[in-house]
């Protein structure tokens, strides 16, 4: 089969790999798009070491072509999404209902082949049917949003809370659909004008502040006077997080799940003294069926953030395009 392969820092290959073989529970996916994500191009970029060759890309949907013996519930032909954490299911955390913490964890896309790439391999109760009116385009976008969907379960009832949203990318966009669905009242930070532009244009926050022309927590404090009462950081920067705590009020929210490159240096006694709750969230679990349930009744909407695609072949550019973040894109995908 033809596959996108990562051989080094922005070297990518559209070329011929083996074709993966199931175990008895797993099914056979044909991949269909496959969104470039945040992760992918920190690997990309050199940022991420990990043992190459390697096949990326772990929001995909597709058509199952094959079913492991031991499968049920499934038949070729079905229209899918999966997850891409794939737990042990026996260590403590799978145990105690966390298996994103899973201590033995094979990450497709990372650990194990990813689905830039005519098939995958996954096992089966990874896998969720998507009904007709919803693309596979917009399937691509199933996890970025259940990641969204799984962080703000982390922040407690949303209704008329003062939420801000740092960082106007893929996530944060679709963080911002979640609150405000949640009922909260959103203000989107970011230093990108183009992006804020599209987010208030789509009506997804209430509040745009561009922090290339003006300073945060100064403006949020004419907004709010104490603070917002949920900051959710989606950027990974030490400065952005900082911001976080800084634009909290006292008892507030502060939510991490930007990838963070390197380790940050955050003043903890703004922690102390506004008795913050800080928490991290990290991938997602227990959220594909809400997600797509969300999708598929109009309440969240991703095709709007598909701006850019590209044929497989032309996979390296599409990654040296998005790394550059060209042409005002917000989210692209790869079609095979």
């Amino acid at each position: 089969m033809k596959a996108l392969v990562y051989n080094g820092p922005k070297i990518l290959e559209y070329s011929d790999v083996p074709d993966p073989d199931i175990r008895e529970d797993e099914v056979l996916m044909k991949i269909k798009s496959v969104g470039i994500c945040g992760t992918d191009l920190h690997i990309y970029n050199g940022k991420m070491k990990l043992p190459t060759p390697l096949v990326m890309g772990h929001e995909f949907s597709g058509v199952i072509e094959k079913i492991g013996p031991a499968v049920k519930h499934f038949a070729v032909g079905d229209r899918v999404v999966g997850e891409h954490v794939v737990p042990c299911r026996s260590c403590h955390y799978c145990l105690i209902g966390k298996p994103n913490l899973c201590l033995k964890a094979k990450v497709i896309g990372l650990d194990r082949p990813g689905a830039l790439a005519e098939y995958l391999a996954i096992p089966a109760d990874l896998v969720y049917k998507i009904p007709p009116e919803i693309s596979f385009d917009e399937a691509a976008l199933i996890e970025p949003l259940t990641i969204a969907l799984y962080a703000t379960r982390d922040s407690g009832l949303l209704l008329d809370k003062n939420v801000a949203v740092i960082g106007q990318g893929p996530i944060g966009l679709l963080l911002d659909q979640v609150v405000k669905s949640a009922g909260g009242n959103v203000t989107g930070i970011e230093n990108r004008s183009h992006r804020l532009d599209f987010a208030r244009g789509k009506g997804w926050i209430d509040h745009a502040l561009d922090t290339s022309k003006e300073d945060a927590p100064e403006r949020i404090k004419e907004l709010f006077t104490v603070g917002v009462d949920v900051a959710i950081e989606a950027v990974g920067k030490e400065a952005t997080a900082q911001m976080a705590l800084d634009i909290t009020a006292r008892a507030g929210h502060v939510l991490l799940l930007g990838v963070f490159e390197e380790p940050s240096k955050l003043d903890l006694m703004s922690i102390v003294k506004k008795e913050l709750v800080v928490h991290g969230s990290w991938t997602c679990a227990f959220s594909f069926p809400d997600a797509i349930d969300l999708v598929a009744k109009g309440k969240i909407d991703l095709k709007s953030l598909i701006t850019h695609r590209y044929n497989a072949k032309d996979g390296a550019q599409a990654f040296k395009d998005s790394s550059e973040y060209a042409g005002d894109r917000i989210k692209t995908i790869i079609n095979f």
